[in-house]
């Protein structure tokens, strides 16, 4: 008896992992909603996304990407393991020289020296999430940027994970400094409520580039889009360090299956979020809602 309880713990864990990249079939699908979530990379728990891995412990063969969320995305992309997406448009691929050609009109349009820059956004110059307007500094949101204003913890981030200064060269290709991405990064996904397993599944579809301006004057903008299941592979391959304990490392894919991170709605099937409480509310109604569906 012991052994068939031990066998369909094993079938569940295994199951809840498959549905991860396995979404539901359309039949079963009772209720869906897709979701636009954003992730503050200078957030405490979310620091690690952002951290490389430090000459000690470069023999740790276990991984092959070890430089944070972001370099990983760009190296997959250089190396040609998967295309990348304009984000105005998810059937134009984008080549590794074209996110470079796109980050030189980002830099160029600061000093005004490119005069064709196409913004992904609706030609005003903001990001998807129109109401975020501080760059990475997030004043509308009411919190603020812990590595803005230079205190201990930004000194930490920059000395401990990085083991230099950001953009110096370390671990980096040397094509372009990707300290402007590495401060928000957003996701979209599907949330699925199956009618067959009763149970809410988060399938991730997409992952979004953000370039931030270092000055916390000019809106952000979307770089480029990548596919989840596309890069699905290179997380699975991609460090993920725990600042704290270096007993147990995990991958990014498990970091985003497990949902270790936090982060917040900006939208909802295409209903925007402007105030970290609008965020909040929606957030506690898609929770509600989870839990009416198991009254009867």
């Amino acid at each position: 008896m012991r052994s068939y309880a031990l066998i369909s713990l094993i079938l569940i864990g295994f199951c809840s992992q498959a549905f991860a990249q396995f979404p539901p079939r359309r039949e079963d699908y009772f209720w869906s909603r897709k979701v636009v979530n954003r992730i503050d990379l200078n957030e405490k728990i979310n620091s690690p996304l952002r951290q490389r891995e430090s000459v000690y412990y470069s023999d740790n063969s276990a991984y092959s990407e070890k430089e944070g969320m972001i370099m990983c995305l760009f190296n997959g992309l250089k190396a040609g393991k998967f295309p990348a997406y304009n984000p105005d448009s998810l059937n134009k691929q984008m080549t590794y020289d074209d996110v470079l050609k796109r980050i030189r009109e980002i830099e160029g349009s600061l000093t005004g020296e490119s005069e064709d820059f196409d913004d992904p956004a609706a030609g005003d110059g903001a990001s998807g999430f129109d109401a975020f307007e501080g760059g990475s500094g997030g004043s509308e949101w009411g919190f603020e940027d812990p590595a803005a204003g230079g205190g201990d913890f930004a000194d930490d981030l920059s000395s401990d994970s990085t083991g230099g200064a950001a953009g110096s060269g370390s671990g980096y290709s040397g094509d372009f400094d990707p300290t402007p991405f590495e401060n928000v990064i957003q996701f979209v996904e599907d949330r699925i409520f199956d009618k067959t397993r009763s149970d809410m599944v988060y399938d991730v579809q997409f992952i979004e580039m953000i370039w931030t301006d270092p000055g916390e004057t000019l809106p952000e903008k979307k770089l480029c889009t990548f596919r989840y299941k596309e890069v699905m592979d290179l997380l699975d391959q991609t460090q993920w360090k725990n600042r704290f304990n270096d007993a147990e490392y995990k991958t990014l894919r498990e970091l985003f299956e497990l949902r270790l991170f936090h982060s917040y709605i900006i939208e909802v099937s295409g209903d925007g979020l402007s105030t970290l409480q609008e965020s909040e509310d929606r957030r506690q109604k898609l929770v509600e809602f989870e839990h009416h569906l198991w009254s009867y």
